[in-house]
């Protein structure tokens, strides 16, 4: 199964964190190959909520995580949507719309499944290709956005939401991997 998944930030960064130690603990089969991707360098901004070091601080995203989770693929790339197609799973940890469309417009043309995470503060979400309507559920915004609200950031505060996603998307890739299904969507709000 090769899998793409596409951003290392907040979500993505805590995500490779646990599918490195399940991988380290034999819960995919061998023929599962995970390949991450963002072309984005990791700035002071990130280490408050991103799976970063200040060491890290100018590194690109994938580069700083390959030297810690070492059973993962890792390439610094912006992902088009000529590059889905490859791919037998699409696993999206970007704060971004245009790839959101690009997934849906591949799963249309190409039947390639994708499974979707969101985290704004403490709001979270996970969409799939089998979510009604999916569509619907993203802006007409082109802009990427953070896993943070900026007012909380500006007064020193995080929230956990991108770390509880990460794991949630843990647990639904685990349980596709056993059973070959995908959640039509999840939604919280702690």
């Amino acid at each position: 199964m090769n899998t793409l998944i596409i951003g290392m930030g907040g979500i993505g960064s805590y995500f490779v964190a646990t599918l490195d130690n399940l991988i380290d603990n034999n819960q995919f089969n061998n023929d599962w190959k995970f390949t991450c991707v963002d072309d984005d360098d990791v700035e002071l901004k990130n280490i408050r909520y991103q799976n970063f070091k200040a060491k890290q601080i100018g590194d690109k995203k994938v580069l700083a995580l390959e030297d810690r989770y070492i059973n993962l693929e890792y390439e610094v790339k912006r992902v088009t949507i000529s590059d889905l197609k490859q791919y037998d799973l699409i696993i999206i940890c970007a704060d971004n719309n245009i790839i959101r469309k690009d997934a849906w417009i591949n799963w249309e043309k190409n039947k390639i499944p994708f499974i979707d995470t969101r985290s704004n503060g403490r709001a979270i979400g996970l969409y799939s290709s089998d979510t009604e309507n999916y569509l619907s559920t993203i802006s007409d915004s082109d802009e990427s956005f953070s896993c943070q609200f900026p007012y909380q950031l500006a007064k020193n505060e995080i929230e956990l939401g991108n770390r509880i996603i990460a794991q949630i998307l843990a647990q639904t890739l685990l349980n596709y991997s056993r059973r070959q299904t995908l959640p039509t969507n999840f939604t919280h709000i702690f």
